[in-house]
């Protein structure tokens, strides 16, 4: 906690600034500290390489970060997943996703690791990057885990040429198991950095 109470009474203008600075710099700093933890693994750094074969002989690979996996080899996709330098966070993983062909069902980027108990009545916020040259049909949502597989509550993502905020606030009716899912239904290229699950109080 920061005082102000010995500051020499001459101390003038250039004390008063300094004294500003330090409690901006206080309240950043608690600020930062009272940041929530993702509710999902870190969309971050550290990675891994994949190739999946699809239904119909179609084809899947490329970079995720680590516990992020592609959904799609159920459906026919060829997809292709690449790690981009130019994240909007230093401290967040970007991914170009090139969805080649979607000729049957959709494609899907989760994680099955971390949260997947969500409380009714809850606030839950999921937010990170999103850049797209044209747009495509992207969509994020909770979606359950038994059949039919239904979304308890989904949104679609406006995108732009250039790297935008996103949120998707979800609060169950009802206790529920359910994945955070991204879905595009047709060809296009999406990029997407720092995603993140919060609960809000």
């Amino acid at each position: 906690m920061f005082t102000f109470r010995n500051l020499p009474s001459n101390a003038g203008i250039s004390g008063i600034a300094l004294g500003a600075v330090a409690l901006l710099f206080g309240l950043a700093l608690s600020a930062l500290a009272d940041s929530p933890e993702s509710l999902l693994p870190p969309f971050a750094g550290k990675g891994y390489e994949f190739t999946k074969t699809a239904k119909n002989d179609h084809h899947i690979s490329g970079w995720l970060p680590v516990k992020w996996c592609d959904n799609s080899k159920w459906a026919a996709v060829n997809a292709t997943y690449t790690k981009l330098p130019d994240s909007p966070d230093k401290d967040a993983a970007a991914v170009r996703i090139e969805i080649k062909n979607v000729d049957d069902g959709q494609f899907q980027l989760t994680t099955f690791d971390g949260n997947y108990e969500y409380k009714k009545g809850t606030k839950y916020v999921v937010s990170g990057w999103v850049r797209s040259e044209r747009f495509t049909n992207l969509k994020v949502g909770a979606r359950e885990e038994d059949e039919p597989h239904a979304f308890y509550d989904q949104i679609d993502v406006p995108t732009g040429a250039e790297w935008k905020r996103f949120k998707f606030v979800f609060t169950p009716a009802m206790d529920c198991v359910a994945w955070i899912m991204f879905v595009v239904k047709e060809a296009g290229t999406v990029d997407l950095a720092g995603i993140t699950v919060v609960e809000e109080q």
